[in-house]
């Protein structure tokens, strides 16, 4: 499961504001932002955070443990 720094993370290198990261994993901006408020796994639906995952992915961030790298 991928973590809040990991979404910071990823959001930072894509230079994506909170509204692009949710418009592109089709959902509210209020979710991003608190997927983002921990650095650990968010507590929140599995389903969310693939969809946020899958739509850094899809343009070439990776997550790794621990960390994040661009590809």
């Amino acid at each position: 499961m991928i973590t809040g720094a990991q979404i910071r993370a990823g959001r930072a290198l894509l230079r994506w504001r909170a509204a692009d990261l949710a418009n592109k994993a089709g959902i509210g901006t209020a979710s991003v932002h608190r997927a983002e408020a921990v650095d650990a796994a968010p507590d929140m639906r599995v389903a969310t955070l693939t969809a946020i995952g899958a739509a850094m992915e899809a343009v070439g961030v990776r997550f790794i443990p621990g960390g994040v790298l661009r590809i």
